[in-house]
């Protein structure tokens, strides 16, 4: 099926927005101090844990946590 340019205008446009949208959330989140981003991490957290499929999980986050503990940077 033949693609007009318009259809091709529209969809670069559709494309710029999102770009921009997504550079706003990232300079708000990167302006936010540390509490604040903690504060906003621990809340999406809680809101889908109970959704979370932790048998189809591929990033295990143990090793991570396992060498912060050992270097004490890490403290649960």
């Amino acid at each position: 099926m033949p693609v007009s340019e318009a259809d091709r205008e529209y969809m670069r446009r559709l494309g710029s927005y999102e770009a921009e949208a997504h550079a706003e959330r990232l300079a708000e989140h990167l302006a936010a101090d540390l509490p604040e981003r903690l504060r906003r991490s621990v809340a999406l957290y809680r809101r889908f844990r109970a959704s979370a499929n932790l048998a189809q999980r591929v990033d295990d986050p143990c090793p991570l946590y396992d060498r912060a503990r050992l270097l004490g940077m890490y403290r649960p």
